[in-house]
């Protein structure tokens, strides 16, 4: 049994146009399968979670973008079932879908899902009883994911699919008044402490913010994350080094350094914001792990 959790309002309403442009195939091919549409924060989660335990299906197609992948994974992870998953994406970032090599038209994703060629199971990143797909990060890029979500420019340029330009501008009005802070890293017990650090992000697969390749080595079923930390930056330094980010040289940065581990704990002077891909979570301090190739996905 399939089934379909659509978020209509994802990608300024590039879901609900998905979702009419595959359902006629998935209705010809004369498969059972249920489909939900989200009306509020939490329904994928809830919906996912009802559709594996009251409907019994053992596959799970996201129409939407990365939030929406973030909320079905998790309750297909809080069903505690060996559940699928697979995504039509349909947001404005998609990183789950470019870390995945997921195709981005609509019919062409839905083909490789139901042709059950391209299946892998992929690690998943584990903060605050919740999991995390992508990455999830402490500081400057945190504040930056909450501003750009509550961003008026964000639906306007969505509506033009310049998604990932709403992230940019939000980095250069976080850029002027963040403050950076002095951090304790600890990964797999080993500690490092960083002085006037603007970030850290662990991630599961290379890219973040629409593209931006944040960790360029990470892997999603390796069984560790990869951790970024940018430190010691003047604001005009950091700005010099953003355009960098696209490609992956600011690997070569000595304000950037590279960890890799399977727990990670991060102490701060003072809170800092934290997001789980993309999305606002509880701040620091925060203790994640990595929970490994706990769920299979089409590609």
């Amino acid at each position: 049994m399939l089934g379909v959790i659509v978020n209509p309002v994802s990608g300024n309403g590039t879901g609900l146009k998905v979702w009419r442009q595959i359902e006629p195939t998935l209705r010809c091919l004369g498969a059972p399968f249920h489909v939900r549409l989200t009306s509020g924060e939490g329904d994928d989660k809830k919906l996912s979670k009802e559709l594996i335990q009251k409907e019994g299906v053992k596959t799970i197609i996201a129409v939407g973008g990365d939030g929406t992948v973030r909320g079905v994974i998790n309750g297909i992870y809080d069903s505690k079932q060996d559940c699928r998953f697979g995504l039509v994406p349909a947001g404005s970032g998609n990183d789950f879908a470019r870390g995945h090599g997921i195709p981005m038209k609509p019919l062409q994703a839905l083909e490789r899902i139901l042709s059950e060629k391209g299946e892998k199971r992929i690690d998943l990143i584990l903060l605050n009883g919740e999991v995390a797909a992508n990455s999830i990060g402490a500081g400057f890029d945190a504040q930056v994911a909450k501003v750009t979500d509550q961003a008026v420019y964000k639906a306007w340029l969505n509506g033009y699919r310049l998604g990932a330009l709403a992230y940019i501008i939000s980095v250069i009005r976080v850029v002027c008044t963040y403050q950076p802070r002095d951090i304790v890293l600890n990964v797999d017990g080993i500690e490092a402490r960083l002085e006037a650090a603007w970030l850290v992000v662990a991630a599961n697969i290379p890219n973040y913010g629409g593209g931006m390749l944040i960790c360029p080595d990470a892997i999603p079923d390796d069984g560790i994350a990869d951790i970024c930390v940018v430190s010691g930056m003047s604001r005009l330094g950091l700005l010099a080094a953003f355009p960098k980010i696209f490609t992956g040289a600011h690997r070569h940065h000595p304000g950037v350094r590279f960890y890799r581990g399977k727990h990670v704990t991060i102490h701060t002077a003072g809170q800092l914001p934290v997001h789980a891909d993309g999305e606002s979570v509880a701040p620091t301090p925060i203790s994640a792990q990595v929970i490994e190739k706990c769920l299979t996905i089409y590609t």
